[in-house]
């Protein structure tokens, strides 16, 4: 009697504890998908209309909700729409582990600075543009500022500049930017140069980020090295997409801890030369023990459960 009673209890002990390991491993991963995006896309332009922003926008926010993010969209937004959703995003993103803004439409560079035009901009020149523009470095110094784990700037936004004829310089694309430490910038196209619309619904830049980021176990780098070598073919080589990094670990779309960035590994812009390790395979099991003659059927039932 005794012993069928010690049974049941280490049953139900194991019950008890395969449902705490269970609950303990959901936490784990609903805390590995603390995700938020802000995505921005600009085509009605008085000046120099887009075609494809505002698809590009659906087709990243489909992808980025398939890779576990939670999404803000802002459509033909005006400049003080953009500032209220920049700060909006900065206030949210404090309680996130990755943050990722992405921006489509015109941008353009003054004195080295970039800029994100917004709906309705009107500008006489060069020096119009730090009050009526959205400079690319609040966007960062925001993110910067929410002390999250790991930051993903994707810009869109080199295409022609359409307030050429009143500017000085009459400098294409935009100017490099360095990442802050824990962030990630990915450029269209290379500093300088000017990026496609597209002839399709998407440029091709997000064309080949949307066919890619449900590919598993892409690190970010080798991501965008993906969608370099697609945007290139697509172009004939007229626009190469570009980054500049300062991750300290590893950022999986999809795969591999996909969910969070990986503070502790070596940085991830960091290729090493050396070969593989090889694994090794996991120890033999110890042989069972012999059965017991004449088990009740509670110990057959853990017997079962056990092994």
């Amino acid at each position: 009697m005794k012993k069928i009673l010690l049974s049941k209890a280490n049953f139900y002990f194991f019950v008890f504890l395969t449902g705490c390991c269970l609950l303990f491993s959901s936490a784990q991963v609903s805390h590995a998908q603390s995700r938020l995006a802000l995505l921005v896309g600009n085509a009605a332009y008085k000046n120099g209309p887009l075609r494809n922003p505002v698809n590009d926008i659906n087709a990243m926010s489909s992808a980025l909700k398939s890779a576990g993010f939670e999404v803000m969209i802002l459509k033909n937004a005006d400049r003080s729409q953009i500032g209220k959703a920049i700060d909006e995003f900065g206030r949210k993103l404090a309680k996130k582990d990755v943050g990722l803004f992405y921006f489509s439409g015109h941008g353009l560079q003054v004195k080295g600075r970039n800029y994100l035009v917004p709906i309705g901009m009107k500008v006489q020149g060069e020096a119009d543009v730090q009050y009526e523009a959205i400079d690319a470095g609040r966007v960062l110094a925001k993110m910067e500022d929410a002390g999250n784990r790991m930051n993903i700037v994707i810009l869109d936004a080199c295409r022609n500049n359409p307030f050429k004829r009143s500017f000085r310089s009459g400098q294409n694309g935009l100017a490099q930017m360095d990442a802050p430490t824990g962030s990630f910038i990915a450029f269209a196209t290379a500093p300088g140069t000017v990026a496609l619309d597209g002839k399709g619904s998407n440029s091709p830049y997000v064309s080949h980020m949307v066919k890619n980021m449900g590919k598993k176990n892409l690190t970010i780098e080798k991501f965008f090295k993906t969608v370099r070598i697609g945007v290139i073919k697509d172009t004939s080589r007229k626009q190469t997409p570009w980054e500049s990094s300062s991750l300290v670990g590893d950022f999986y779309f999809s795969g591999k801890s996909a969910g969070a960035a990986q503070t502790q590994s070596q940085p991830a812009s960091v290729q090493s030369n050396k070969p593989p390790q090889q694994t090794q395979s996991a120890p033999a099991p110890a042989p069972r023990p012999a059965a017991k003659p004449k088990q009740s059927q509670d110990e057959q039932m853990m017997d079962m459960l056990l092994n």
